[in-house]
């Protein structure tokens, strides 16, 4: 859950604040809803099934490593996750689907760049099944193609 804070607190941080007055564990919670297993780890098929489709794989490929993020538009968010999964998240939180697709456009890159890099990330636990790092990173680039 502490992933999907860092998210609701970037949100949060923004100069144009797309959820005012919301709780940060409120936020990280919808989030969390968004883009969780059933065992609370991360699950980014979301965004896998919207690459195919979306033509935006590189920007999805840049949130992961060490990498500078690049930005990503709410209307691209909408392409790459849905507009209904963008309308569940909007109503979980009582705003309006372009608020919704705003503060998933901040967090989204920040969420997944933490769960790709550093200790206790889906690279390392992706490691002991490709063999290595460069393996679990060439596995995951070819999820986002």
């Amino acid at each position: 859950m502490e992933l999907f804070r860092t998210g609701a607190r970037f949100i949060e941080a923004s100069s144009d604040n797309d959820l005012p007055g919301f709780d940060i564990d409120e936020v990280a919670s919808a989030l969390s809803n968004m883009f969780s297993h059933q065992d609370g780890t991360l699950d980014l098929s979301p965004i896998m099934i919207g690459l195919s489709k979306s033509g935006l794989s590189d920007i999805v490929n840049s949130w992961m490593g060490n990498g500078i993020n690049l930005p990503i538009l709410p209307e691209q968010i909408v392409t790459l996750l849905g507009e209904e999964r963008v309308s569940r998240f909007a109503d979980e939180l009582g705003i309006s689907q372009e608020s919704a697709a705003s503060a998933l456009a901040k967090a989204l890159p920040k969420v997944v760049d933490q769960a790709t890099g550093g200790s206790d990330s889906i690279v390392d636990e992706m490691i002991g099944q490709a063999g290595s790092s460069q393996g679990a990173m060439e596995l995951l680039s070819k999820m986002f193609r």
